[in-house]
């Protein structure tokens, strides 16, 4: 079996990050993006479990590096035991659910975190409140993220200049939380590659939720095999589709990558 390696554009941006110059409201450069696409198209091709780790590889070292290149003078306030960001949902691609629970199986704590997963509170977001200071995520242990070194995308982009402004936006949903104006249009891009990969083979462009996707794979190890087939078992810790608006963008990067 070949081994995976991904294309000498792509091995740039896992080493320096992305060309956008967000501060002139650039477009990424189409190379980057079309690179990208065919790399995340080739890996979900496998249906393996070593391509989708490296698939989550590439997406968050690319993330990081994009993000730092972008991040500007200003430090952020960001440290270990400021938690303020883990008292919301998560919403994640399914590749990265797979990569979360590939790691907790191999946990020493494996019994511990089926256990807060099962405990974990409902979660009712109907009247638009996104944090919730008495349901912190189910992998918070005093404070502290106990898959912080595996942690998915989303997890990783939010970032904050002010942790007294994440404070209070937990403690009674006001303020904005002040953060890098490159992060959004980062994450946008890179979203947008993996769900032209994704239709293009012709799997779920969907996101789940990463407390209750993950319960559902630790509970099931044949599922992930099984979403790869096409049976989404993943289904009932689904978020609703991808807005409409988003299918214009995922459409012209398919066929600007001729996929």
């Amino acid at each position: 079996m070949a081994k995976l390696v991904p294309p000498a554009i792509v091995r740039g941006l896992m080493t320096k990050g992305c060309m956008g110059d967000f501060a002139r409201g650039a477009a990424f450069n189409p190379d980057e993006s079309v690179a990208l696409v065919r790399w995340f198209a080739r890996l979900l091709g496998e249906r393996r479990a070593d391509a989708g780790d490296l698939l989550v590889e590439t997406l968050v070292t690319v993330l990081g590096t994009s993000a730092a290149r972008h991040r500007g003078p200003q430090p952020l306030a960001c440290a270990k035991g400021c938690a303020f960001c883990c008292y919301q949902k998560v919403s994640v691609n399914a590749v990265e659910l797979f990569a979360v629970a590939r790691q907790l199986r191999r946990a020493r704590d494996l019994d511990r975190h089926r256990a807060r997963l099962a405990a974990r509170p409902e979660r009712d977001y109907a009247a638009g409140k996104v944090f919730d200071a008495a349901k912190p995520c189910a992998f918070l242990v005093d404070e502290v993220c106990s898959i912080h070194p595996f942690r998915p995308s989303p997890c990783r982009i939010i970032v904050s200049y002010d942790a007294r402004a994440c404070a209070q936006r937990v403690a009674d949903g006001n303020g904005l939380i002040p953060w890098p104006q490159a992060q959004e249009p980062i994450r946008r891009w890179l979203n947008t590659a993996l769900w032209a990969a994704l239709a293009t083979q012709g799997l779920e462009t969907r996101t789940y939720d990463l407390e209750a996707g993950t319960a559902l794979l630790l509970a099931d190890p044949g599922l992930e095999a099984r979403w790869y087939a096409g049976d989404d078992g993943l289904a009932a810790a689904a978020d609703p589709p991808l807005p409409a608006a988003l299918r214009p963008e995922i459409d012209q990067l398919r066929a600007l990558a001729r996929l």
